[in-house]
C-alpha cells in the first residue's frame, strides 16, 4: 500500500487547552497555524455549563470571528442560552444563534456564558498565525 500524498493534511484528535492565570479557560478542538498550515487559528468547544470564558479585556492586530450557535444538529437555530459579550466596553447580549467579528484593535470581553438551558457550540477562528493580546483598561483607554 502506498503512502497517502495529503494524509498529512487531516488532524486526528486535535484537542487543546488553554490557560490563563492559572485557570483552563479553553478546553477543545484547537487548530494551530503550524498544524492547520494557514495563517490561522481555529477553536471549537462545546460549553454545558455557564462560566466565565475570559474576563480581562484586551486587544489584538488581527480579527478574530466568533460564533454561537445552537448545539441541536436538526436545527442550529435552536438556542438556548444567555451570553454576554463586551465590544468596546459595551454590553452586547447573545440570546440566538449568531457570528461575532471582533475587528483589528477593538478592545472585548469579557466573555460570559452567562446561562446555559441547551448546549452551545462556540467556534473561534483567529486570523492570524502569531497569537498576541494587549491588555486594556476601557476607563484609561488603550494602552
Amino acid at each position: 500500500m502506498t503512502e497517502s500524498k495529503y494524509a498529512h493534511l487531516v488532524m486526528k484528535e486535535p484537542r487543546g487547552q488553554i490557560e490563563r492565570d492559572g485557570k483552563v479557560i479553553f478546553d477543545g478542538i484547537f487548530g494551530k497555524p503550524e498544524e492547520l498550515g494557514a495563517s490561522c487559528q481555529m477553536l471549537y468547544s462545546i460549553v454545558t455549563e455557564p462560566h466565565v470564558n475570559e474576563a480581562t479585556p484586551h486587544y489584538h492586530e488581527f480579527p478574530i470571528i466568533l460564533s454561537f450557535i445552537g448545539s441541536n444538529p436538526d436545527d442550529i437555530y435552536d438556542f438556548d442560552a444567555e451570553i454576554e459579550f463586551y465590544l468596546g466596553g459595551e454590553k452586547q447580549v447573545i440570546t440566538a444563534t449568531s457570528v461575532v467579528t471582533v475587528p483589528p484593535r477593538l478592545p472585548h470581553c469579557p466573555l460570559i456564558f452567562k446561562r446555559i438551558g441547551k448546549p452551545v457550540v462556540f467556534l473561534e477562528v483567529q486570523l492570524t498565525d502569531k497569537y498576541e493580546r494587549f491588555e486594556v483598561d476601557l476607563d484609561a483607554g488603550m494602552q
